[in-house]
């Protein structure tokens, strides 16, 4: 058996034009480090901003907040303060509580927050918002 010798630019053309399948920047996703994906995370979710939804009056921001109490259903608060960002804060969660005017959330976290009733906007479903 005889071989030949290939000059080795020619090879390497060869390879290039039909064995090697260039996989673009998808080549490098395996080398994100946990840290960088979760911080590219939370920089995709600051640049949702959501629109100010119509401001709802006390007695139905009060309504829907007692419905979700009985019912236990999660609930998407669009408050009337704006957050750093200067955009209106918003709070999902579950409604625990009621004390006078004030609403207890419990958040996904685990944590508790306490609102008073008239720092709330509006009031819709956490799973489709407004």
């Amino acid at each position: 058996m005889v071989l030949r010798q290939v000059h080795d630019d020619d090879l390497v053309n060869n390879f290039f034009k039909r064995d090697y399948h260039d996989r673009g920047m998808l080549k490098w996703g395996g080398f994100y480090l946990s840290d960088h994906t979760s911080a590219l995370a939370k920089m995709h979710a600051a640049e949702k901003v959501e629109a100010p939804l119509p401001k709802q009056p006390l007695s139905v921001v009060s309504e829907r907040l007692a419905v979700a109490w009985r019912t236990h259903h999660p609930v998407h608060l669009q408050l009337k303060v704006m957050d750093d960002n200067q955009i209106l804060a918003v709070v999902d969660g579950i409604v625990v509580g009621v004390h006078e005017d004030n609403v207890v959330i419990q958040l996904a976290s685990g944590r508790w927050r306490e609102l008073s009733l008239t720092e709330i906007r509006c009031v819709g479903n956490q799973s489709k918002k407004g």
